[in-house]
């Protein structure tokens, strides 16, 4: 065995003091150096994230933590599904408190499935309307870059089924520092039950619990609707208050720069 040894220690330092070995044991150290750098699958980032809480309740404030990301920004995703009834021939479905967070890298989407049209209603200061009509029974609205705030927003239209379906998406671009972000979103304008959230290619099923002083349903009733009415020809009257002011004001600069040149 002792023999056997010597044996080989011998041909090793032969080998090794061979210049022509020498150089292709130097290429084959570089080789594994090179290869241990080399990123393999299992080692490259996954983009995992967690939700917290895992068990939110409406009007939760969830947060959302991604770690192994990739470049400076990660996509975020949230959206639900409602079923909303027909009456004579139109439907209708109100959003309250729906929070827009910092930045502008943000989409707002509506997809209604079984209507003849739609109309998103938004309130800033006075409601804006954007109306999509329907092709094939499906209409969509989508506006990026909305403004961060709080908003009112109501969705409605016409249509000759029983119910339609809303698909209700938001999107958000979120900076990434050293591979991880954290982003929060507020379930208050979410209905309990089931939504969805998909940051980069990881989607996510999440169940949404009603709160005990929280309706799961927030269709509005029809003493809701009558307030919204109110609401809408309010503003409405205010602004035609404000444009009948505008015009009477120019009208009488008008008047007095003629006198004055008289």
């Amino acid at each position: 065995m002792l023999s056997e040894g010597i044996t080989f220690v011998k041909f090793a330092s032969a080998f090794i003091q061979n210049r022509s070995n020498r150089k292709k044991l130097k290429l084959l150290f570089c080789l594994s150096v090179l290869l241990c750098l080399i990123p393999f699958p299992g080692n490259a980032a996954t983009n995992s994230w967690e939700l917290i809480p895992e068990n939110p309740v409406v009007g939760d404030t969830i947060e959302i933590r991604g770690a192994d990301f990739a470049g400076e920004t990660a996509d975020v995703w949230v959206s639900f599904e409602k079923d909303v009834r027909v009456s004579d021939g139109k439907y209708e479905y109100l959003l309250d408190d729906v929070k827009i967070p910092p930045g502008f890298n943000n989409r707002f989407t509506v997809q209604a499935i079984g209507v003849d049209d739609l109309n998103v209603r938004v309130k800033m200061i006075l409601w804006i309307t954007i109306t999509g009509t329907a092709k094939e029974g499906e209409a969509t609205v989508s506006q990026a870059g909305v403004p961060p705030g709080t908003y009112k927003i109501r969705l409605d239209g016409k249509s000759n089924a029983s119910d339609v379906k809303l698909r209700i998406t938001g999107f958000q671009q979120v900076k990434v520092d050293s591979g991880n972000f954290s982003y929060k979103y507020d379930t208050k304008s979410i209905p309990a039950g089931n939504f969805e959230i998909k940051v980069g290619d990881v989607t996510k099923q999440v169940t949404l619990q009603p709160a005990e002083s929280l309706p799961s349903d927030i269709t509005p009733s029809s003493e809701q609707k009558e307030g919204q009415k109110e609401d809408l020809s309010r503003d409405w009257k205010g602004s035609n208050i404000w444009i009948e002011g505008i015009l009477a004001g120019m009208l009488l600069l008008l008047l007095y720069s003629r006198i004055k040149k008289r």
